[in-house]
Parts: structure tokens; C-alpha cells; sequence
């Protein structure tokens, strides 16, 4: 698949069409609900999914798990694995480290005789924002049944990262079953590397939520896996990241949230004509002080 490389318009598959979101338009369901916080970190994804899933396989976390929280909550059966190899419980440690050595620095206390005070509160303000994140880490992550694993997730195992195979082996075979698995994944472009070794496992699978990145340089390789995910999944959901801007001459973003549920799960097959996104309620911008992108399909 070539990065960068736009397709030609096909009239025999309008999935083919440059930077069109006409066939990615979401089918009805009535059981969506908003999962983790407003704005930036929370998702729109199927209740229904979520009841299902014995485990939730979360790739990508940063500094946010609020949505792994808030998943959690709704089912607190549920087993969670976590991955990200730009994070741990160290680095959240040593930005308090480094943030108390600002603070008790020279320059801050030069900054005070000469009333930068704002500067000084940035500071201060930076160091209860680190403790905070730290405490939350160690609070969320010590659960019995969540578990977080220094590593990152691609195609090829290495110090730092995990195939799909190595993640799907961490489930006791007994355990792994029809539709017991929900899946985020927000992992800054490796979703093109990693997804064709997901399908495999994909009668496990009963939900995902994806970030599609960088869909200007990329479309060719999104529409080459959305038409993959289509064979088993219905897209529900779709919503577009106001941090990243729009591609360039049209009106689809750069980045897409992409909501999908195993079709068998799914209770309605069409979605109404009417149907505007995004959905008042449940979308809210990445970005709150810029307007949410309106998607046209």
C-alpha cells in the first residue's frame, strides 16, 4: 500500500472516491452512548459492544484513560489491558520531579522578586496537573482487573513492542470467545500497520473504536482497510478531530473517529437520510474552543 498515493474515482465502488465519506455513512442504532469524558479522550461507541466484551483491549493511552474508566464503570466485570510504550509510572514521576526543580530553581525565585507571577503560576499550576495524572495512574492501574504493559503495539515484536498475536495470547484461550473483545485504538498512524494482523482474530471482536490518522497522505490505505473491516463490521458512528484541520479543498478531517460493531449485533440496517453529524448530546469537540467538524456523507 502506497502512503501518500491517491486513488482515482471508481463508479463501481464509492469507497475508492478521494476524501469522500459517503460509503463510511453510519447505520441507525439506538443504543450509542458517549463513553470517557467530553472532549478530547471520550468516544461514542455501542452499548451493546460493551455488555458484550469480557475485555477491552486499549491501545493507546497517553495521560488519559478516562474512556477506560468510564468503560469500567458501565461493566465493571470487564478485564483491562492497556498499552502504550510513551508512558509509565516513572515518566508521570519525573515530570513532578522536574516540575518541583523549576520550582525551586533560581530563575522561579527571580521570577517572583520581579512580579512574574504568572509564570509562577503556570508553574505551580503544571506541577498539581503532574501529581494529579500521577495519581490517577497509580490509582486506575492498581485495580485487580485492569493492567497496563509498557509496550506499544505493531506489526513486528520487539523490545518495546507487541504483535496483535502477543496481545490475543495474553487471554487465556478458555476465555476468548465470540464477541468478547472491545478494542480502542488511538496509536498515531501504526492503526495502518497493525490492523490486517487484527483480522485474524476478528470473530472475537464485538466493537471497535478507531483514530484514523493523517487521511490526507493515507486515504489510499484507510479505504483498503475499511473495506476489509466491512466484511464483518458496520460502521456506527463516525466523527471528525477538530485539532488537525480538514484535508485540504474538501470538508472531510484529517483525523476520523470511526465507530464499528459486528454486524450481527447491529438492530437497524439503514440509517435515516436525515441522520446530522455531529450528534448533538453524544459529539463534542476535541478542541473546545474551536467548532466540531460538520460531516457530510
Amino acid at each position: 500500500m502506497g502512503a501518500g498515493t491517491r486513488l482515482e474515482p471508481s463508479s463501481s465502488d464509492n469507497r475508492c472516491v478521494p476524501y469522500s465519506l459517503e460509503a463510511y455513512k453510519p447505520k441507525a442504532s439506538d443504543d450509542k452512548i458517549r463513553v470517557g469524558r467530553v472532549f478530547d479522550g471520550g468516544y461514542v461507541i455501542n452499548e451493546t459492544a460493551l455488555r458484550q466484551a469480557k475485555y477491552l483491549l486499549s491501545f493507546g493511552v497517553n495521560d488519559d484513560w478516562s474512556f477506560e474508566a468510564d468503560f469500567l464503570h458501565r461493566n465493571p466485570d470487564v478485564i483491562i489491558f492497556c498499552f502504550d510504550n510513551s508512558v509509565s509510572k516513572n515518566a508521570f514521576r519525573d515530570k513532578i520531579v522536574d516540575s518541583l526543580n523549576q520550582i525551586l530553581s533560581l530563575r522561579f525565585i527571580l521570577g517572583l522578586l520581579s512580579l512574574n507571577f504568572r509564570g509562577a503560576r503556570n508553574k505551580i499550576s503544571y506541577l498539581k496537573g503532574a501529581r494529579k495524572v500521577y495519581s490517577d495512574f497509580c490509582q486506575f492501574f492498581t485495580r485487580p482487573n485492569v493492567q497496563f504493559v509498557a509496550k506499544g503495539i505493531s506489526s513486528e515484536a520487539s523490545g518495546s513492542f507487541l504483535t496483535m498475536s502477543d496481545v490475543f495470547h495474553l487471554i487465556p484461550q478458555g476465555n476468548l470467545t465470540q464477541n468478547s473483545v472491545f478494542i480502542k485504538m488511538d496509536i498515531e498512524q501504526s492503526e495502518f500497520r497493525v490492523l490486517p494482523d487484527l483480522f485474524k482474530f476478528r470473530d472475537y471482536v464485538a466493537g471497535l473504536v478507531i483514530e484514523f490518522h493523517d487521511l490526507d497522505i493515507l486515504w489510499t490505505n484507510f479505504a483498503e482497510l475499511m473495506n476489509r473491516l466491512n466484511e464483518d463490521f458496520e460502521v456506527t458512528h463516525v466523527h471528525g478531530n477538530n485539532f488537525f484541520g480538514l484535508i485540504p479543498n474538501t470538508a472531510t478531517p484529517k483525523l476520523l473517529e470511526i465507530t464499528f460493531l459486528k454486524r450481527p449485533l447491529l438492530n437497524c440496517h439503514s440509517a435515516p437520510g436525515t441522520t446530522n453529524y455531529p450528534i448533538p448530546g453524544l459529539d463534542y469537540p476535541n478542541n473546545p474552543h474551536q467548532k466540531d467538524y460538520p460531516l457530510h456523507f
